[in-house]
């Protein structure tokens, strides 16, 4: 990658994952438009995608930079000596390896996606805390249990699926040797 790249790519990276989610949400839903030449967004779901796909673009790609350097030159150097061209290499070689030693951040990510959308109400998009909410306002109901019962919602949303694919990872990278362990 050219270093004009990788200077965009870093500084991409640096400031979605270090301005908080919350404060993205709302920057994106009130703030996009003052001067900057574009309309605002009017649709708090479509800012609060907007928004929360940054951040986690810019998790991702850390997670990918990660997997790729966790496989190593000698990959390469090793598909080349075979006569793989460079881009056949990437494809059949790397590509695949990458994806399997990113898959459990990949599952990480997933689970800090799905709990950072519960932001999204605070700009009026009727997720599981919003919904939350609206029970609570309604006596004489304790909030404990409704906070308690999204809670649970959002575990049953993250944990299967992010401790498939953590297993899953383990297991792939055993097979293919890139892990100590039974096979």
């Amino acid at each position: 990658m050219g270093k004009q790249y990788q200077i965009i790519v870093d500084v991409y990276e640096k400031i979605f994952r270090g301005i908080p989610e919350l404060v993205l949400i709302l920057f994106i839903y009130f703030g996009v438009g003052l001067g900057l030449g574009f309309p605002p967004f009017k649709h708090a779901f479509t800012a609060a995608t907007f928004a929360l796909g940054l951040r986690s673009g810019a998790h991702q790609s850390q997670i990918f930079r990660g997997a790729i350097r966790g496989i190593g030159e000698e990959q390469m150097m090793a598909a080349r000596s075979l006569g793989l061209s460079r881009l056949q290499a990437i494809f059949r070689v790397m590509v695949p390896q990458t994806f399997i030693i990113a898959t459990p951040g990949l599952g990480s990510e997933y689970s800090l996606l799905v709990k950072d959308s519960s932001y999204a109400f605070i700009i009026g998009v009727p997720d599981i805390m919003f919904w939350t909410n609206r029970v609570i306002a309604t006596p004489p109901l304790d909030p404990v249990f409704p906070y308690f019962a999204a809670a649970f919602l959002y575990i049953l949303l993250t944990f299967p699926l992010a401790t498939y694919l953590d297993m899953w990872g383990s297991r792939k990278k055993k097979q293919l040797g890139l892990q100590e362990g039974e096979g």
